[in-house]
């Protein structure tokens, strides 16, 4: 049995489990802030479905090479996809030229 690890260690492509160990996905991103130790969850890729966010709080171990959730299979299936989050603000370049005063 591996020991567990921390969150830190996680990477992009590491097998994702239900509680009963099904396999549900595979690990897209971690998201947290390391300088100040903060987890906040991770975004799992399934096969045939979109990307999920998942919090810190459903995780329930992480080995090496595997993170564990407290959710069933049933459960995992239910969470609603993530929304896609906008690099940046939608703007045109005409209003960005407008507030400059170039335009």
């Amino acid at each position: 049995m591996n020991e567990p690890v921390s969150w830190l260690l996680i990477r992009r492509g590491w097998q994702v489990v239900a509680a009963d160990g099904t396999a549900v996905g595979r690990i897209g991103a971690v998201r947290g802030e390391p300088s100040k130790s903060i987890f906040d969850g991770i975004v799992v890729r399934a096969n045939s479905s979109p990307p999920r966010y998942l919090p810190a709080g459903l995780v329930r171990e992480i080995v090496s090479g595997q993170v564990t959730l407290e959710l069933s299979v049933e459960e995992f299936e239910a969470v609603a996809p993530e929304e896609k989050r906008p690099l940046a603000p939608t703007i045109s370049l005409s209003e960005i030229l407008r507030r400059f005063g170039l335009r």
